[in-house]
């Protein structure tokens, strides 16, 4: 098994790394930065140029949470479940790029 360099698999490698990028972000930064949400941008363009690569709901879950996060409308307990969620998400966009990169069944 071999890593073919198109245009697909580059793309998906530089989603992943955005995607350890704002981990990094948000576990060392303050919630009020910009960059998750040009981040989610990114997704969203990622997912609309491959459909069938990352689910919509997935997607718009972390859109939101990502927009709760930035916009801080709460705290305690309920700021840790959007920051769960969004980790969740996280998570599922880097298990996704690797079934997508490796060729494993979804």
């Amino acid at each position: 098994m071999y890593f073919r360099f198109t245009l697909f698999n580059t793309l998906t490698l530089l989603v992943m790394t955005a995607t350890v990028l704002m981990l990094w972000v948000r576990y060392r930064f303050s919630i009020e930065k910009t960059w998750p949400l040009i981040y989610y941008l990114i997704i969203i363009a990622y997912s609309e140029a491959f459909p069938g690569s990352l689910s919509p709901y997935w997607v718009f879950a972390g859109v939101v949470s990502g927009l709760l996060l930035r916009f801080e409308f709460m705290g305690g307990l309920v700021l840790k479940a959007v920051r769960v969620a969004e980790y969740a998400v996280f998570a599922y966009v880097l298990l996704r790029g690797l079934q997508l990169l490796l060729l494993w069944p979804w």
